[in-house]
């Protein structure tokens, strides 16, 4: 008799099927390199965005932290001040949507398969309660 006829009835089994668990220790495994490359190339990604009338540059780090912010001619002198801020602003905000665009581009092998919501959670709409509870997030 093995342990898994011993369980009592109304008792879920608590036998395993070894090749399913291998398969799922495999698959984990697989998983855990596509997750270490995904993170590698998050970690070393950078972007460099030029504005719209090509005066300034903006780049972007790791965590898209700010690396550079360049004014390639002297036209910012005569521009009013909230000309020159809208004008930084602007390039930022283009920077973060090329940045937030790589990093989805490099996570996407991990997205595939995934049992939770990538697009929800980056978007802050993903409450891991309602889903453990199996309501819809």
């Amino acid at each position: 008799m093995t342990p898994a006829d011993q369980v009592p009835p109304g008792h879920p089994s608590l036998a395993f099927d070894r090749a399913k668990l291998a398969e799922l220790v495999a698959d984990s495994e697989r998983r855990m390199a596509v997750i270490a490359d995904a993170q590698r190339r998050v970690a070393e990604l950078a972007v460099s965005v030029r504005s719209r009338d090509r005066s300034v540059t903006v780049g972007l780090g790791a965590g898209g932290a700010l690396t550079e912010l360049t004014f390639h001619t002297t036209a910012y002198r005569d521009m009013a001040p909230a000309e020159l801020s809208r004008l930084v602003l602007d390039t930022v905000t283009a920077a973060r949507a090329e940045y937030a665009a790589q990093v989805a581009e490099a996570m996407a092998p991990v997205r595939e398969g995934a049992v939770l919501p990538f697009e929800d959670i980056m978007a802050g709409k993903f409450d891991i309660s309602e889903f453990l509870r199996g309501s819809p997030s």
